[in-house]
């Protein structure tokens, strides 16, 4: 019931005169960068998403903290991609940053020596407490703390195992992107000084705009890949009432409509030439007449055997219900090496019982991005009830 009347209110909810804001010198950088990477936003379009992504990025701290830190266990680390996409955005605004050139940096091992610290790559990828303590002591660069350990966390499963190989090439090109980005940061501030703006404001825009795909998905607003579904969503969707699944059933009967019985014949053949020269025969006279003249070995003596799901051979009934009605097979090899041709006919259709699994698997399903949307609207509106005045 606490889901019903949430669908209601949220879908009939007044508008707050409480809201959150945003610096408004951050709106036409931002902006500039969606109509750059094709995105047609208009200058509130791209307010009102980016105030979405801060609530997202909340309800990520509250429901999924690990996305804070990384978004797959195979990938780079959330701040390597934020890094990542703050400096490309700084490049793009102040294009005087782009007189900072990378600075090679020697570093103070070697591959053979890196090779040693880490070891062997670990089998599930996971490194022990020691392990990352003892790379926290070994620091790669003079001008900024940025230690071995800081390096493993930050790369993707490919990179860290190219590593632990002791690709000293690689090490260093990821400590001279360390540095450089640094000092790109250093030198950005004044220029977004004179914007009144700061990079911990815009790290938290990037981190936004980076996990809003993840947390939509998260919270079931956006289907993950493959169908996967999050803790919360699978929580939400143990509280949608049947009451909801009977709706939906009423209004999408027709989704839940499926063959019941259907009107088969079928003939075997020893070899894949007789099974043809039996269709061909078939196509061109009739199916009695090319019985009359192969005598092949039917699967079903009555010609045609009307068929339920439950008849038997379990095969060859299945291959009734899934053939184009109205329509030969082609020759099919069959399991026992024989080769069969089927032709089924007149299907009979119902409708699955209201109770039935498949029913309520199938309306929990399309029911559950309704019901998580609803939930999504509801909880933003509160959080910008809560969030009235300037944010960041």
């Amino acid at each position: 019931m606490r889901f019903v009347l949430l669908f209601l209110v949220s879908n009939f909810c007044l508008p707050s005169f409480a809201s959150p804001t945003l610096p408004p010198t951050l709106l036409p950088l931002i902006h500039k960068l969606y109509l750059e990477q094709g995105r047609e936003f208009t200058l509130q379009q791209t307010e009102t998403q980016l105030l979405e992504n801060q609530f997202l990025l909340w309800q990520a701290k509250r429901f999924n903290p690990s996305i804070l830190d990384r978004q797959s266990s195979v990938g780079f680390s959330t701040e390597y991609h934020i890094d990542k996409f703050l400096a490309a955005a700084l490049l793009d605004w102040f294009t005087e940053l782009k007189k900072i050139k990378k600075q090679s940096n020697p570093l103070p091992i070697d591959s053979s020596q890196i090779k040693a610290l880490l070891g062997t790559y670990p089998a599930d990828g996971q490194y022990t407490t020691e392990q990352l303590l003892k790379w926290k002591q070994i620091k790669l660069t003079n001008s900024s703390a940025f230690s071995l350990e800081q390096v493993m966390f930050s790369q993707s499963m490919q990179n860290r195992f190219k590593l632990h190989q002791g690709d000293i090439k690689l090490l260093r090109a990821i400590v001279e992107q360390r540095i450089y980005q640094q000092a790109l940061f250093s030198q950005a501030r004044a220029y977004l000084k004179q914007h009144n703006l700061n990079l911990s404001q815009l790290r938290q825009v990037v981190a936004g705009e980076l996990l809003r795909p993840s947390m939509l998905a998260y919270l079931g607003v956006k289907e993950e890949m493959h169908g996967a579904t999050s803790e919360y969503v699978e929580a939400l969707r143990a509280e949608i009432p049947m009451q909801a699944v009977a709706s939906y059933y009423a209004k999408h009967k027709d989704r839940f409509r499926y063959i019941q019985q259907v009107d088969a014949i079928a003939a075997k053949f020893k070899s894949k030439r007789d099974a043809e020269q039996f269709s061909a025969y078939t196509k061109a006279n009739s199916w009695q007449k090319a019985i009359d003249k192969f005598s092949p070995s039917l699967v079903w003596k009555s010609a045609p055997k009307p068929l339920t799901r439950q008849s038997e051979p379990k095969w060859e009934t299945q291959l009734a219900f899934s053939n184009k009605h109205g329509q030969m097979t082609h020759s099919i090899r069959t399991p026992t090496g024989q080769w069969l041709v089927l032709f089924s006919t007149s299907p009979v259709y119902g409708y699955y019982d209201i109770n039935s699994e498949t029913v309520r698997y199938q309306a929990l399903l399309a029911l559950t991005q309704s019901f998580a949307k609803s939930k999504f609207e509801q909880d933003y509106q509160q959080w910008k009830r809560t969030n009235n005045g300037t944010i960041l």
